[in-house]
């Protein structure tokens, strides 16, 4: 992971250089005039997001049927000059009320911009892309480490970091490449919520405040090797000691200095196909976390140490009859999912690979706006399957 982030170190440089070198620097009084003209109301504004409504059922439960989720997540963007503009989420889903994400950024040039605060993690293509509900076709999302599956959220594949970034598109002839570039406060050693404790070796990486002086460094880089973009390959890297610095007693902190890499590659791929009249969508991520060797203190004060990997993997398959004569037909897209989640086998809080196979329906109603069904069935070693049906309705605005 050492070599990856040095990797990413080279093009930050050669980006900054470069950005610079082909930005236009406007004479003072230009400047100032736009500054005027902002504040006199010039000032752009656009809301938008989406609303969902979800349902639930699974025969096996003692209440069958449970209309159990719900959200309203507006976006706003503000333009504040040709080059500045804020961009944030207020995130309000089953009775939580989150800022999901706050971030300023400037255009140095169309190659080029620097953004800095509360922002989306660079880490895949699912959290960044993907995950919002009007683009997400199933009711639900892959199957990713949250706290469904352990003591807490890694908050990786989805969720938000403070720090600065720096991100763009860059023309390769007939093809090209997109690169998010960042320095963010790093992840940290989750701890309960009821007694403080380590939770034995599971990483936090949405971090408001920092735990110790070192930062997380990572990024990811698209290439999209075909003019028309209907094929793009992403690889993502994050780096980063969750340890920290000091334990409660004031000493040096056993695990100040364990390191946590992780890695991820995604695919997309979607095609039009004449011949039978559709439109047919690949894709697909790859993610893992490896944390150093340490020993963590078990209930009865026994220490323990393991292989600290959490692997995950989705692939995805949708077919959509998209320019047939018959309307109705044309709004369906049929869609299957395969999912993998690989804990620590030998952490307290690990276990066995769990698979979940996802089978989905959804009607769209406007290219925002539609119906979302899908049957799931997940499956874990020496635990029961668990079946269940889901529904959606979701928004876009």
């Amino acid at each position: 992971m050492k070599n990856f982030t040095h990797l990413l170190c080279i093009p930050l440089l050669f980006l900054v250089v470069n950005g610079y070198s082909q930005s236009n620097t406007p004479d003072e009084a230009s400047e100032q005039h736009s500054e005027r003209t902002s504040f006199l109301g010039n000032t752009k504004a656009l809301i938008t997001g989406s609303a969902w409504f979800g349902v639930a059922y699974n025969k096996k439960e003692d209440v069958k049927l449970n209309f159990n989720s719900y959200g309203f997540t507006p976006v706003f963007i503000w333009k504040l000059s040709d080059k500045m503009f804020l961009e944030s989420e207020l995130e309000i889903a089953d009775g939580n009320i989150e800022l999901e994400y706050a971030k300023l950024s400037y255009s140095i040039n169309k190659y080029m911009t620097i953004g800095a605060g509360r922002m989306l993690t660079p880490f895949g293509a699912y959290g960044e892309r993907w995950e919002p509900a009007f683009v997400e076709r199933f009711p639900n999302s892959p199957l990713i480490p949250d706290d469904q599956y352990l003591p807490d959220d890694t908050h990786l594949y989805y969720g938000a970091i403070m720090g600065i970034d720096i991100s763009g598109d860059v023309p390769l002839g007939g093809s090209r490449l997109n690169y998010n570039l960042f320095i963010s406060n790093g992840p940290s050693l989750a701890r309960s919520e009821e007694t403080g404790e380590l939770l034995g070796g599971v990483v936090q990486y949405e971090n408001l405040d920092d735990n110790n002086t070192n930062k997380g460094i990572g990024g990811r880089i698209g290439f999209y090797p075909f003019a028309n973009s209907s094929l793009e390959v992403g690889i993502s890297g994050n780096t980063g000691k969750p340890g920290d610095e000091k334990a409660e007693d004031g000493t040096d902190s056993p695990y100040k200095d364990i390191t946590a890499n992780a890695l991820a590659f995604d695919l997309n791929y979607v095609k039009a196909i004449p011949s039978i009249s559709s439109i047919i969508s690949v894709k697909g991520q790859f993610s893992s976390v490896t944390v150093d060797k340490a020993n963590y203190t078990l209930s009865d004060s026994t220490l323990y140490t393991y292989d600290n990997s959490l692997k995950s993997f989705f692939a995805q398959l949708s077919f959509r009859p998209a320019t047939v004569n018959s309307t109705f037909l044309k709004n369906i897209e049929l869609l299957y999912r395969y999912n993998v989640l690989t804990p620590p086998e030998e952490a307290v809080w690990g276990g066995k690979p769990i698979t979940r196979n996802d089978f989905g329906l959804c009607y769209w109603l406007s290219w925002r706006t539609g119906l979302r069904f899908a049957y799931e069935t997940t499956t874990q070693e020496s635990s029961e399957t668990k079946n269940e049906f889901l529904a959606r309705f979701v928004m876009g605005f």
